[in-house]
């Protein structure tokens, strides 16, 4: 079973940061109209509903109930799903394209999710996963700001996140989000360089293999 944290981060998406992490990864996701789209850990929804416009099918599933259901109440077409990340209730090769955003770090089994999205997924198909780069083991910066609370069970660094995704994808490419909003720098996969510690998060398009 995975462990969420219940509280949402309530604006931190909106700030710049944020906003360039969205446009980045509606790049690297090079949505096609008509395309089945997955967003794991999805919350409310609002994030995987802003891709609506590119003519997707988009689906998003999170543990938390109440945050489905707030979803739900914006009668979105995006279709919401209570459900764990390690136990999709989707049939294999259903989606085109998986997204997964600062999910990874909260379960207590990370294998079982990834093989879960690349089960998920059609032989090829992309996703874009996204984990924080931590200086210290606990909450992201800015919920930190509001009260520090140790809800992160890994701390991912290049080599590790990579070897985790590395047994059901390729990466395709991965880049850290520095602390200058929309900054983006090639990430390499086989250390920590120090512009790791002067970054915000990973970002990595992936490829299923085979």
């Amino acid at each position: 079973m995975a462990m969420y944290n219940v509280r949402r981060r309530i604006g931190v998406e909106f700030l710049p940061w944020g906003l360039a992490e969205a446009r980045m990864i509606e790049t690297l996701l090079a949505l096609q109209s008509g395309e089945r789209v997955l967003e794991v850990g999805s919350s409310s929804g609002y994030r995987i509903e802003r891709f609506l416009k590119k003519g997707i099918k988009a689906w998003g599933i999170d543990a938390d109930s109440q945050a489905v259901q707030e979803g739900m109440k914006r009668q979105s077409t995006v279709t919401l799903i209570k459900a764990d990340a390690e136990d999709l209730p989707f049939e294999d090769g259903f989606f085109d394209k998986i997204l997964s955003v600062h999910l990874l770090e909260h379960l207590v089994n990370p294998v079982s999710a990834v093989e879960e999205m690349a089960r998920v997924l059609k032989p090829c198909g992309y996703g874009v996963i996204v984990v924080p780069c931590e200086r210290i083991r606990g909450d992201t910066a800015f919920a930190g700001w509001i009260k520090f609370k140790n809800i992160h069970l890994h701390k991912f660094k290049p080599s590790s996140i990579s070897k985790l995704l590395s047994r059901q994808f390729e990466i395709v490419e991965a880049f850290f989000h520095t602390m200058i909003p929309g900054q983006f720098k090639p990430m390499p996969l086989d250390r920590t360089p120090l512009l790791y510690y002067f970054s915000l998060a990973m970002i990595l398009k992936v490829k299923k293999l085979g």
